[in-house]
């Protein structure tokens, strides 16, 4: 018997329970458990209203729920505050790093095209003809210089397009005005950003030296001004380096410790929000390292574990979305499979899952009828969790 019968067997069109417990394909369909909801949207408000920072630490241990947090942020709450979120999955601790993964996000050609409509649209009075663009089509506009045919007209266009950036309140800096309307020009020879565009040692970076805030608070008035929104935030879901635990050098600890500052700096001063998960062990590292830095995070929420009843929630839920037929309580598993288990699995959806996961695997291949014997799911959880080590 293949394991798509094998599952029907016990009602189940598809195993629930992914086997990494990361559950990305039910991201958009399970809730938060009902404790950690209004908590959440409490610190969100306190962002919006207050002033300063607007930064919040997600502390929890591995497993414990940060990712499905900041998804839930991402695709279910932060288009209600008028934010346009942009997520990182362990980012390096330098700048430079970060810097160009959002742009890798966003892409070039995209982000020089838009630019470009900005300032053609702000070059523009009631009842004139274009004063800075000869073209609407930015390709077809682009497409009309380059710098070895035309090198004075390029200079030309490089210092309107900048003035136009001061005179939109874009960049404050006439060297961040005119890296950006390079980027507008040079994009039809280099389509595409590499990481050396973000070191400010390049000789071919976007980023001025010693300019990186200045670049970044640019950055996001730019992102706010082209789409229309009013913020920015990042979802960042632990910095590589120090959620890993490893031993950073000096340099490593010099970067990371700029660039968390540049971000507060940004979320103080621009409508940029900034939402970091961290294990606690990171947190009490970067106290350590810093302890002004952490004292900005303005919210903090320690995630807690999953009582029974929120546990019995989670499966159920991931039970019916792959069920046949529609059932009551947790069939295939007995009703009493949650109190079965050790308190550091059930509060911990990740174990939780890998736990049912492996349970669901084994009756199947050991070809039970259901419901599912408790004594499988105990058998997965030692085979899985040995020690059962606090979380």
């Amino acid at each position: 018997m293949n394991a798509a019968d094998g599952l029907r067997r016990f009602n189940l069109k598809f195993n629930p329970f992914p086997s990494a417990a990361t559950g990305v394909a039910f991201w958009d369909n399970v809730k938060l458990p009902q404790s950690w909801e209004p908590r959440l949207h409490a610190h969100l408000d306190h962002l919006k209203a207050g002033r300063g920072d607007k930064a919040l630490a997600i502390v929890g241990g591995y497993g414990s729920g940060k990712s499905f947090i900041l998804h839930w942020m991402g695709h279910k709450v932060l288009s209600s505050h008028r934010l346009r979120p942009y997520s990182f999955d362990n980012p390096g601790v330098a700048f430079y790093a970060l810097a160009n993964r959002l742009l890798s996000k966003i892409g070039r050609y995209a982000l020089a095209k838009a630019l470009w409509e900005l300032l053609y649209r702000a070059s523009m009075e009631p009842g004139s003809q274009p004063q800075l663009m000869q073209s609407r089509d930015y390709a077809d506009w682009l497409s009309t210089f380059s710098a070895r045919r035309d090198p004075l007209r390029r200079s030309r266009i490089i210092e309107r397009l900048a003035e136009k950036m001061g005179a939109e309140a874009l960049a404050t800096e006439e060297e961040i005005a005119c890296k950006f309307a390079r980027l507008i020009v040079d994009t039809l020879d280099r389509p595409y950003f590499h990481y050396r565009d973000f070191v400010p040692q390049s000789t071919t970076a976007i980023v001025a030296k010693e300019k990186e805030a200045a670049f970044f608070r640019t950055l996001i008035k730019m992102l706010i001004k082209i789409q229309g929104i009013k913020g920015v935030a990042f979802l960042i879901d632990e910095f590589e380096d120090v959620a890993l635990g490893r031993r950073l050098s000096k340099r490593q600890v010099a970067d990371y410790l700029a660039t968390l500052r540049r971000l507060l700096d940004t979320a103080r001063e621009e409508e940029f929000w900034l939402i970091l998960s961290m294990t606690p062990e990171g947190y009490a590292r970067t106290q350590d390292l810093d302890p002004s830095l952490m004292e900005r995070f303005s919210e903090k929420y320690g995630i807690p574990p999953l009582t029974e009843t929120e546990a019995r929630d989670l499966v159920f839920q991931r039970l019916e979305k792959a069920r046949i037929e529609s059932r009551e309580g947790l069939w295939p598993f007995h009703d009493d499979v949650i109190e079965r288990l050790e308190f550091t699995t059930h509060a911990n959806p990740r174990r939780l899952i890998k736990v049912l996961w492996q349970s669901l695997a084994l009756a199947v291949e050991s070809d039970q009828s259901p419901p599912i014997a408790n004594k499988t799911v105990q058998d997965a959880e030692t085979a899985l969790y040995p020690d059962q080590a606090i979380i």
